[in-house]
């Protein structure tokens, strides 16, 4: 009963964090377009002739399946200590992810490069097993994974808050977005997608809420 009482007044005082609700709302999102495009859909497939020389790298799944706790990290810290740039963070992964499943949705992709046969049978391996279980071969361009390093990034550099941890935070998306194409889970152009479609949304996020202010 004290926990609820003090989740209600921390909401009561920090209305910006119902914004975290979209977690929820994005899995459920996400795991609908999963069911619609399954891996024996009719699917574009993504790829370019510099995935056959990418080679598969099984230990990279660790900087993969650390996006997850970098996002929410990220989120949490701006949301206690950053408001204005949590709400930027948050809207930009709500714009993104969203955008990014109506066009899987619009425009059914995946790609073929995942291999049939591990070589090596050891802990990483039997993790990049169990994620392509999760999640398909299909709904991969662009790439979510860059498009969430892209928002953590973004607001990393622009919060006061968060300025010793810059350079970690671009360090840690770098080796997420290499771990997507040497674990096969995207192609390279998933990758190129995702860095062209983040680039709107920063102008639309960032760069037009600052001009208005100048023009008034």
């Amino acid at each position: 009963m004290k926990a609820i009482k003090s989740l209600r007044r921390f909401l009561r005082l920090n209305p910006h964090a119902y914004l975290a609700l979209y977690v929820p709302i994005f899995m459920l999102m996400f795991f609908t377009v999963e069911a619609l495009v399954p891996s024996d859909a009719d699917y574009w497939v993504s790829y370019t002739l510099l995935d056959d020389y990418i080679p598969f790298v099984p230990a990279f799944v660790l900087p993969y399946c650390m996006w997850y706790p970098y996002l929410i990290g990220t989120g949490i810290f701006l949301m206690l200590r950053d408001r204005e740039n949590f709400l930027r963070y948050m809207y930009f992964i709500m714009a993104g992810f969203t955008a990014a499943l109506l066009f899987c949705l619009l425009v059914p992709n995946g790609q073929d490069l995942r291999p049939t046969v591990f070589v090596q049978d050891n802990v990483f391996t039997q993790l990049i097993s169990l994620i392509y279980a999760a999640d398909t071969n299909t709904n991969v361009f662009p790439s979510m994974h860059v498009i969430g390093c892209a928002a953590a990034v973004f607001a990393a550099f622009k919060s006061v808050e968060m300025s010793r941890l810059r350079v970690p935070s671009l360090i840690l998306s770098l080796f997420i977005c290499a771990s997507t194409v040497l674990i096969k889970q995207h192609s390279v152009l998933d990758v190129i997608g995702a860095a062209v479609f983040v680039t709107p949304l920063y102008a639309l996020i960032y760069v037009l809420p600052r001009l208005k202010r100048r023009d008034t």
